[in-house]
């Protein structure tokens, strides 16, 4: 027995008590770090417009630890560039098929915009089991997302989100002004801007067949010619001569044969859409757009010549759409509508595109000059209806240029009309002058654009169209032919101008013809065949002028004007005497062929 029994329990008394007491203590710290962490998910679950930082409590008992993290550290969120793409994948693993995927199941997403306004847009079944959203943020800031599906069942809600849309740099906008943002129409409705308000010059080029795998965007070993990417290496060479627009075909809903390396437009005709064909249209989509272009889309030819139901129509392209809604694209409802029997089934689709058009997308539709329903230009049958946003010309007829976008330019309110298909150069009698001329008439007529064609381009002949009627050249030589160079020449001129500021002023001269901005500018384009000459629907009854004279009516003007000509054909500038305000002035061309005489006021220099 203990000597000291009494001391002995006093000890074991007391150690009972600190170790009671070291334990009460440690039992406050998982309670304090649970009220933090409530603390923590109140404060972060907060509005997705709302960026503050949270602000961190201190702890109640301090307890130093090396691998500490706090839990209410904000995790920062994922950046899309301004007018970038901003891309969600969701799986949705029911059983379904191929035909339910694309005809049944529908996902969707709402995405709020920094300032609480909010847009949905549709997503796009990419094969398999995987869906996917599109979208191009237009406003800086925090952007908030979520997506549904028609199946419940699908791992929708994991897919929910935020970013933040952050501005391009100086840099990528001067490399790549698409993300300037979409095409718009220009406040006075004359010509289009990008979305923050730049003017964009039109200068396309037709390439019908872009999307088929006669124009390749792998190197294809057994063609004719180089064997290189044929689609890229076009593209770099339209980069390099100025053009803005490529006018593509996007699909060919009944044409199985018309392929791309992913095959054709349909794995069942009108059942099965075919992701891995509309894989590789985004594929060249992107390429067109990554060299600051514009892809111009067709999405199919005519009606699909009248094979598809308006039911087949509308599917395809909500389809069509939700893949490309994130692209500054242009969308054209038909090629050639004029074809179809019945223009309300025309309308009906172009209807149809616009109440889907959810992301302000311009909406457009090519004509025909042919029967049943001829037109030069779309607005013959479609002046003033909502859902067209500019009209679209095809005239293959020289004096039509001239008229029709004159009387499309007198059409009130006004509306840009593009020149998009006219006479391609090495078809028919059309050779590079004509193609120049017709180039140069659409803009000194008020166009807000013109399209550019090649034979052996828009056809794309890489050995494949030998037995074509119209015998065109290898796609490797058809791309620097003569006229593309007229082209480049045209654009170099215009783009340090305020072209927009120009309007046609057809009183100030009996010869050629004049876009001014009076008592500043005045530009007066001779052309080398009197287009009043030219009025046969396929002829060329015109004749070549050696010399060209030109008399301009200033009389209502004062001060002074430096002189200068412009040679389209190989871009020489000669500088003639300054001219003086307040009388007309009679001015001969130094060129032999068409040419352009420029008056510029002095005083704009002190501007």
């Amino acid at each position: 027995m203990p000597k000291h029994p009494f001391r002995l329990l006093a000890t074991i008394l007391i150690l009972i008590l600190v170790l009671s007491f070291f334990s009460a203590a440690c039992s406050k710290r998982p309670a304090q770090t649970d009220r933090t962490a409530e603390q923590t998910a109140a404060t972060t679950a907060v509005s997705p417009t709302i960026t503050e930082t949270p602000t961190e409590e201190p702890s109640a008992i301090p307890v130093p630890t090396a691998t500490a993290i706090p839990t209410d550290t904000p995790v920062p969120l994922p950046e899309v560039v301004q007018w970038g793409v901003f891309e969600e994948a969701v799986q949705i693993r029911s059983s379904y098929t191929n035909e339910q995927k694309y005809l049944e199941v529908e996902v969707t997403a709402r995405f709020v915009r920094p300032d609480g306004s909010e847009v949905t847009v549709n997503g796009f079944w990419d094969g398999g089991n995987t869906w996917r959203v599109r979208f191009a943020p237009g406003l800086l800031g925090e952007w908030s997302y979520t997506i549904q599906a028609s199946d419940d069942q699908g791992e929708i809600a994991a897919s929910n989100g935020r970013f933040r849309a952050i501005p391009p740099t100086a840099d990528l906008l001067e490399r790549n002004p698409n993300y300037r943002g979409f095409l718009r129409l220009s406040e006075d409705g004359r010509y289009l801007t990008y979305a923050d308000g730049t003017p964009f010059f039109w200068m396309g080029d037709t390439a019908w067949r872009a999307n088929q795998l006669t124009m390749s965007y792998v190197p294809q070993p057994d063609d004719e010619g180089p064997d290189v990417a044929e689609f890229p290496t076009y593209l770099d060479n339209r980069q390099a001569k100025g053009f803005s627009v490529i006018q593509v075909v996007a699909g060919f809903p009944t044409q199985p044969e018309r392929v791309n390396e992913g095959g054709p437009t349909y794995r069942k005709m009108f059942s099965v859409i075919n992701p891995q064909n509309f894989q590789w249209l985004d594929r060249r989509l992107e390429a067109i757009l990554d060299r600051g272009m514009v892809p111009v889309m067709i999405g199919q030819w005519e009606l699909a010549v009248g094979t598809m139901t308006p039911e087949d129509l509308r599917r395809y392209w909500q389809y069509l759409m939700a893949r490309t809604q994130a692209y500054n694209v242009i969308w054209i409802v038909t090629g050639e509508y004029g074809l179809e029997q019945d223009l309300e089934d025309v309308r009906a689709l172009g209807e149809f595109i616009q109440a889907q058009n959810t992301t302000n997308h311009l909406v457009t539709i090519h004509p025909t000059p042919n029967r049943p329903h001829p037109a030069f230009s779309s607005a013959e049958h479609f002046w003033g209806e909502d859902w067209l946003d500019f009209h679209l010309h095809q005239t293959w007829d020289t004096a039509a240029v001239r008229a029709t976008m004159l009387a499309d330019y007198g059409r009130i309110p006004p509306t840009p009309a593009i020149n998009a298909e006219s006479g391609y150069d090495g078809m028919r009698i059309w050779d590079r002058e004509r193609v120049r001329l017709e180039a140069w008439t659409t803009f000194m007529s008020g166009g807000a654009g013109y399209t550019y064609g090649a034979n052996g381009v828009w056809n794309w002949n890489d050995g494949c169209c030998d037995d074509e009627r119209h015998e065109p050249p290898r796609w490797h030589e058809a791309i620097d032919i003569p006229s593309s160079y007229d082209m480049q020449r045209l654009v170099d001129f215009f783009a340090p101008l305020p072209w927009w500021e120009l309007a046609p002023n057809e009183a100030l001269t009996d010869d050629g013809y004049v876009l001014a901005t009076p008592g500043e500018r005045y530009l007066v384009y001779l052309p080398d065949v009197p287009l009043e000459k030219t009025s046969a629907r396929w002829g060329w009854l015109g004749k070549q002028v050696a010399e060209t004279a030109v008399t301009i009516d200033l009389s209502n003007t004062t001060g002074t004007f430096t002189v200068s000509w412009f040679n389209p054909a190989t871009g020489d500038t000669v500088v003639g005497e300054t001219v003086e305000g307040g009388q007309a002035h009679g001015l001969t061309s130094p060129f032999t062929g068409d040419a352009l005489l420029h008056l510029e006021s002095t005083e704009l220099d002190d501007k």
